[in-house]
Parts: C-alpha cells; sequence; structure tokens
C-alpha cells in the first residue's frame, strides 16, 4: 500500500525524514511514529476535529482558550485494540472528548453511537443498551478474526525471514509484549499486523514480531508493505 504523504517536497529540521518525489525517506532508527504524527498533522491539520469538527487548541501557551474546544489529539480511526497501524492513513486529528468517546469503535460505530447522546428516555436507554451488547459481540468477532479488523488491502501475507529487523529498535519485552501475548494466547492469534518499508526494515511492530517468530511454525505474520517508504537508517 501508499501512505499518504504531502504532495510537495519538504525535510524535517531535525533530519529524522524527508519527503522527495511521492517518497518519504527516513534517516533516524526508531522515529517511524514520531514522523507519523508530524506527517498527519501536515496532511490534516491539526484546528479541527475530524468528527465533530469544533475548533481545536493547538498552543499550550494559549491564554484566551474560550474560543476553542479542546486540545488537539490524534485518533487511530481504525483503533489499535483491532490491529490499527499508526500510519497517516490511518490517523486523524480529534478533539481528547471524541478521542476517549469513541474508544476502541469503528468512525462508523462512534457515529451511530452519538445518536444517544443527550437522550434520556426509556427508550433510547434501551436502544442504547442493546447498541452496546451488539457491539461487544462484534468486537470479539474481530479478536477471534471472524471480522476482518483492517482493511484487506493494506496488508499482504510475507515470510517472516525476510524482513530486516532493526537493532536499534529497543522495544522491551516487557507491559506491551505481554499484552499481546495474552492476546495471542486467548484469541490464537496476533494482534495486529507490522510495518516494514518498501526495502523491507521493520518500522513498527517489534513485539508483534517476536510473538510471530516464536509461534508460529511457518513464521507467516500480516504485513503492511509501504510502497513509498524507504529506510536510509544505516551508515
Amino acid at each position: 500500500m501508499k501512505l499518504i504523504l504531502p504532495d510537495y517536497d519538504f525535510k524535517f529540521d531535525d533530519g529524522l525524514a524527508e519527503v522527495k518525489d511521492g517518497m518519504l525517506y527516513i534517516y533516524k532508527p526508531g522515529s517511524f511514529k514520531e514522523i507519523m504524527y508530524r506527517l498527519t498533522y501536515m496532511i490534516y491539520g491539526k484546528n479541527e476535529c475530524y468528527f465533530c469538527h469544533r475548533k481545536l487548541r493547538t498552543n499550550m501557551l494559549e491564554l484566551d482558550n474560550s474560543k476553542y474546544f479542546s486540545q488537539v489529539t490524534l485518533d487511530h480511526l481504525v483503533p489499535q485494540d483491532f490491529g490499527g497501524p499508526t500510519i497517516t492513513n490511518n490517523l486523524r486529528p480529534a478533539c481528547s472528548d471524541c478521542n476517549s468517546s469513541k474508544g476502541n469503535m469503528y468512525p462508523d460505530e462512534f457515529e451511530e453511537y452519538k445518536k444517544f447522546d443527550g437522550k434520556k428516555d426509556k427508550a433510547s436507554k434501551i436502544e442504547k443498551k442493546q447498541f452496546k451488547n451488539a457491539l461487544r459481540l462484534k468486537q470479539e468477532r474481530r479478536r477471534f478474526g471472524e471480522i476482518e479488523s483492517v482493511n484487506e488491502e493494506w496488508y499482504s501475507d510475507e515470510l517472516i525471514r525476510n524482513i530486516y529487523v532493526n537493532f536499534w529498535i529497543t522495544e522491551p519485552l516487557g507491559v506491551m509484549y505481554k499484552k499481546q501475548e495474552r492476546y495471542f494466547k486467548n484469541y490464537k492469534r496476533l494482534p495486529k499486523p507490522i510495518v516494514i518499508s518498501q526495502n523491507r526494515f521493520l518500522l513498527d511492530g517489534f513485539n508483534t514480531i517476536l510473538l510471530g517468530k516464536y509461534n508460529f511454525e511457518d513464521k507467516k505474520i500480516k504485513i503492511i508493505i509501504l510502497e513509498n517508504v524507504y529506510f536510509m537508517g544505516f551508515p
């Protein structure tokens, strides 16, 4: 798949990466997520919530906050709980209220959920409860892989041995690894795809690739290959 990029060439002042001729070149190991956050704001702005369209505060030193609804945050359209990757295609600026309320819902589910806002009549309460129950069942089906969580056009199957893992990526086998390990034990599948560059370097998903390496005999894992991203982080 192709990563959504700004339609002009530029280079970050701190040298993390640059966009040139429709390609993203990454120069610093371990900087992928930070680059995705910056690019998302460049592409979609940071002044308006994607969901409620209210104005957002971007300057922490702004004295008059009365004209702003909330501080800007970034939301994963496909929730991280269901494998949503941290890439510009899946990130949008959002107010903290919408980001928190949306939780691990998909945008269409969140829009349906918002219909219950402010409704306190008995019928609405019953309907809201039914919606939540149906959503919980749907989410469990996603975890078991009965419903595809991530856009199928985004990823492909690749052999794990064909991926170069940057040894500067030092995510510890700590809380996040244990969380993904529990997910694997409960649902017999990896919680999320990994992200690699065109030249096959791992950009995101170190813990996931370890789980795949130690638990899958055929060494297959869901992978997002960013066709217009090139990792240049090795001397």
